[in-house]
């Protein structure tokens, strides 16, 4: 592992990487934790399916970032992925699209 880098540039590094694979990362959500192990966490969104993710500070602070990163993305987008259906079907009940309200009903 590299020395820190400041919040800034981690925030930069996640949020291309995001973009890369096709996820929103509002780079304000971008926090540090150093402990008990050190890692970044942040929100991805897809559509309106949206998540808590946290990255460990290794890979975001590595020379080799662009590689660290491109395969925990792309996971957290096909986990999206299984979500924007469904939140799809919340959306338009809440609009009272009368044949989707019983997505709403427990």
């Amino acid at each position: 592992m590299s020395s820190p880098i400041p919040l800034a540039e981690a925030a930069r590094r996640l949020q291309r990487a995001a973009q890369e694979a096709g996820l929103a990362l509002d780079p304000r959500t971008v926090t540090f934790r150093p402990g008990p192990f050190p890692c970044y966490e942040y929100v991805l969104r897809l559509q309106q399916a949206h998540t808590l993710i946290n990255m460990p500070a290794a890979w975001v602070e590595s020379d080799a970032w662009q590689d660290q990163l491109r395969d925990p993305m792309a996971k957290a987008r096909r986990y999206l992925e299984q979500f924007v259906p469904i939140q799809e079907r919340v959306d338009l009940a809440a609009r009272g699209v009368r044949r989707f309200q019983q997505v709403l009903k427990p």
